[in-house]
């Protein structure tokens, strides 16, 4: 597998940890020694702190609602929605805004989920964001979401398939890897104020 070329110019997040030199234990405890601090992983695998908004969470938190009612429905049993859940895949750690993976109880998991959701904040540039999701894509996910909250747009990635992106009244169709789910692209976003 191909390693990503690290830019740290590119966003405004400074590398706290690169990934070969910080392991997922000191991951772990970075975190909770800091709980007012925001960590993640960028496309390389590195740690970076980030600066999460309320905008960010409201979308977040709009994707993951939407794929538990579908899931508790029963769509796709042993499966669940999560936010940021944390993945060891080896020669990659990830941390998706949102993901849909199976159910496997307290463990960091090892394998790719099967639906990564990233929400681009001002601190992401897009060619990062596609840098994450041909890395989810490589590493066995099969849908990938990459959501724009200032286009209120969607850039859709799916396995041998090119790149979708969705605006205004279009509908999100999971197809094969989410099959019923159907959304339209609107209702992720918070509706525009005056």
């Amino acid at each position: 597998m191909q390693s990503p070329v690290r830019d740290t110019e590119a966003a405004d997040n400074a590398i706290v940890a690169p990934f070969a030199e910080f392991s997922l234990d000191e991951f772990v405890a970075l975190v909770a020694a800091n709980p007012d601090i925001h960590y993640r992983f960028n496309a390389a695998g590195d740690v970076i702190q980030m600066s999460p908004t309320f905008l960010h969470a409201d979308v977040q938190g709009a994707i993951v609602t939407h794929f538990n009612i579908w899931l508790w429905q029963g769509a796709l049993p042993g499966y669940r929605a999560g936010v940021e859940p944390t993945y060891d895949l080896g020669d990659w750690r990830c941390q998706p805004d949102v993901a849909i993976d199976l159910r496997q109880g307290k463990v960091i998991p090892k394998q790719a989920p099967l639906v990564a959701v990233e929400v681009r904040s001002d601190s992401n540039t897009w060619p990062e964001l596609r840098e994450k999701a041909r890395r989810y894509l490589e590493h066995g996910t099969q849908m990938v979401w990459l959501v724009d909250m200032d286009s209120r747009s969607l850039e859709l990635h799916v396995a041998d398939a090119a790149p979708q992106t969705l605006r205004g009244d279009d509908l999100i169709d999971g197809g094969a890897v989410l099959p019923g789910f159907r959304l339209p692209l609107g209702e992720l976003f918070p509706k525009p104020t005056d």
